[in-house]
């Protein structure tokens, strides 16, 4: 009995804290009164052979992995400290692509490290999930020089990588991050609006909407881009 008493209290004292960041990303993103419910972030999966199944993926997703890491089908090969795959769960339902790496990034080998990193994470949180419950990459794995949007030939070479892995996390819905994913998802028209509004990839639903370091930037239309997410919650059951 004397060790479950500090257990409890370890135990508490994460579910407060755990309360006070939720409330502080839905101060920061404008939310408070808004009531989320928490469900599970994964598809239900066949136990009998649903351990294979991740199996299989995780060795897949590996392999691709380490295609990129030797790839040098553009120039933003010479210029990297490393390529940057991807971070959260391969068996996730919500996909989100954002543009390419950035300074941390290459540092670190992770996609959404920096200040608009934490910012998305937030926000993932703040729909009811957990950051590793999610499943994060870029249209670009290499850094392009000073953070500039990738070129069309820089994407294009790319976009095997990002096609694959779409392929093989099979989310039930993708969450394109800024006008250049949308655009090499083929979710964004030359003229009039493009964020807000359901697109689709080869059968999958994307929502297209603002990236976040536009929002460090601009975050007067942090709002806006809740209101894109909440429609991505109640197609997931999250609203």
């Amino acid at each position: 009995m004397p060790k479950q008493v500090p257990t409890e209290r370890r135990q508490l004292a994460e579910l407060i804290d755990q309360a006070i960041a939720l409330l502080e990303d839905e101060l920061e993103l404008g939310l408070v009164g808004l009531a989320v419910t928490r469900t599970a972030g994964n598809r239900a999966v066949d136990p009998s052979g649903s351990r294979a199944t991740v199996t299989s993926r995780g060795r897949a997703l590996g392999a691709l992995e380490e295609e990129v890491t030797a790839c040098t089908r553009c120039d933003l090969a010479k210029g990297r400290t490393q390529s940057v795959f991807a971070r959260g769960d391969p068996s996730a339902r919500l996909l989100l692509v954002g543009e390419g790496p950035g300074r941390d990034e290459d540092l670190q080998g992770l996609p959404f490290v920096g200040a608009a990193g934490k910012l998305l994470d937030r926000m993932i949180v703040a729909m009811g999930l957990r950051p590793e419950e999610v499943y994060i990459c870029n249209v670009v794995k290499c850094r392009p020089p000073h953070n500039r949007t990738p070129l069309a030939n820089e994407a294009a070479a790319c976009l095997p990588f990002l096609a694959r892995q779409i392929e093989l996390v099979g989310p039930d819905m993708i969450v394109a991050l800024g006008r250049c994913a949308a655009n090499n998802l083929g979710c964004a028209p030359p003229v009039g609006p493009w964020r807000g509004i359901w697109r689709e990839w080869h059968g999958i639903a994307v929502m297209p909407t603002y990236h976040p370091a536009y929002l460090l930037r601009s975050p007067e239309f942090k709002r806006t881009v809740w209101s894109d997410l909440k429609k991505v919650m109640h197609r997931l059951g999250l609203a």
